[in-house]
């Protein structure tokens, strides 16, 4: 099974080649050094704005969105973001690498899981997330939370299978990891005691 019964997964996602990869792809090399550095400084400029966000309480949404348990801080992208993720070339190379036309719906932000078990628990993105291209800025410490995927199930049948059914995903400082956010649930599990981990999120509609 898939995140979603296949017959309700459009064709054009289930026949793309970053689905029969499991739903995500790694992208190291994306999207540069350089891009990294402006986006880590964007991050940081930004940080005094973001709002800490926790939510204790799984809402019982079993679809795209809702209200997933969570702890972390998070802050609205700038003008640095959306020029990088998307630049024609870069998002003809998320295309062409995903087997998908996407397209960049803006209103990316930065996360910051800065505490000890900061977390972002299983979930569906929200509709205007299809695509997510996930960017690590930052991560110290001992690496103990990190993205975790689950191609094999839906939101309901990953948590009744627990995280030993899920694929570890690990994107260090410099990668992004391509996702399929949309249809493939997932998580981040929670951070280590000396573990600070930024990332950016932007997100991309899926032409169907």
């Amino acid at each position: 099974m898939s995140a979603l019964s296949l017959d309700c997964i459009p064709d054009a996602i289930t026949q793309s080649a970053i689905y029969s990869n499991c739903g995500v792809l790694m992208m190291p090399e994306l999207p540069g050094a350089e891009a990294v550095d402006e986006l880590e400084a964007e991050a940081f400029s930004v940080r005094l704005d973001g709002n800490r966000n926790e939510w204790a309480v799984f809402d019982g949404t079993e679809g795209r969105g809702g209200n997933p348990r969570r702890a972390f801080t998070s802050a609205p992208a700038s003008h640095v973001q959306w020029r990088i993720f998307s630049a024609p070339a870069l998002v003809a190379k998320v295309a062409q690498s995903c087997g998908l036309d996407v397209t960049p719906t803006g209103g990316g932000t930065y996360t910051f899981y800065e505490r000890p078990g900061d977390f972002l628990a299983l979930h569906l993105d929200v509709p205007t997330c299809d695509l997510t291209v996930i960017t690590c800025l930052r991560d110290t410490g001992k690496h103990e939370g990190a993205l975790v995927v689950y191609p094999q199930h839906s939101l309901t049948g990953a948590r009744e299978a627990g995280r030993c059914a899920g694929r570890p995903v690990a994107v260090r400082r410099g990668e992004s990891a391509v996702l399929l956010g949309g249809f493939i649930p997932h998580e981040v599990t929670p951070m280590g005691p000396e573990q600070e981990r930024i990332v950016s999120v932007m997100c991309y509609r899926v032409a169907l």
